[in-house]
Parts: C-alpha cells; sequence; structure tokens
C-alpha cells in the first residue's frame, strides 16, 4: 500500500465512522545480532460495521540481504543479520476487531488484497 492510497483510507474511514484514536507509534525490529530496524506504525481505531475496528499499515526498510553467522561448535545454531536499504520500505496493512470476549484484537483474514468498509 502506497502513502497515498493509506491516506485515502484514513480519510475514507474518518468520513464514514467515529473516530476513537489515531496514532503513529515507532516499530522497532532487531535482528539477531542486536541491530534495530526501525520503523514506523501508523493506527487509526474507530467503530466500524463490525464494532471496534482497527487499521494499521506499518512502514519498514526492505531487507536487502540476510547475513548467517555460524559458529564453530556442533550445537551452536546460526545468527542472522539483516541488511536493509536506507531509500527503499515496504508496507504492510493489517485489520483488526475488537473481541468483547476475549478483551484483545483479532486479525481479520484480508488475502483476497482488498477491503471495503
Amino acid at each position: 500500500m502506497t502513502d497515498e492510497k493509506w491516506e485515502d483510507l484514513k480519510e475514507n474511514i474518518r468520513e464514514k465512522f467515529k473516530v476513537l484514536e489515531e496514532k503513529t507509534e515507532p516499530d522497532i525490529m532487531t535482528d539477531d545480532i542486536g541491530n534495530e530496524i526501525k520503523g514506523e506504525k501508523d493506527i487509526i481505531i474507530f467503530e466500524g460495521p463490525a464494532g471496534k475496528m482497527k487499521v494499521t499499515k506499518t512502514k519498514r526498510p526492505v531487507i536487502l540481504d540476510k547475513k548467517s553467522h555460524y559458529h564453530k561448535t556442533q550445537a551452536g545454531k546460526a545468527l542472522i543479520e539483516y541488511i536493509v536499504s536506507d531509500t527503499e520500505f515496504t508496507n504492510k496493512l493489517e485489520v483488526f476487531s475488537w473481541d468483547e470476549l476475549a478483551q484483545k484484537w483479532k486479525e481479520i483474514d484480508t488475502r483476497g488484497g482488498s477491503i471495503s468498509f
């Protein structure tokens, strides 16, 4: 999902539903070596057709390469180091609905590649 499409989706949600919360959080992933891969997570929570819903867009740098660091011992496992791009990013869209019984967010399957409200 491009940034423009994300903004269009947020605007569409704002027009049709009552927005409860809108925020941006840091999204930090760490590889086995200890390098931090810094991303950003945009979140919008609203009252949707299925009750309380949350849509998130996670933006992270593209992983260009994985380097494996092996130990010489027999039982040693390989540590993975990620090489990431400084200029290219990937976006991931996730949709959740609030489960009242479990009191937690439940992901909605969007394998078809589209979502409509």
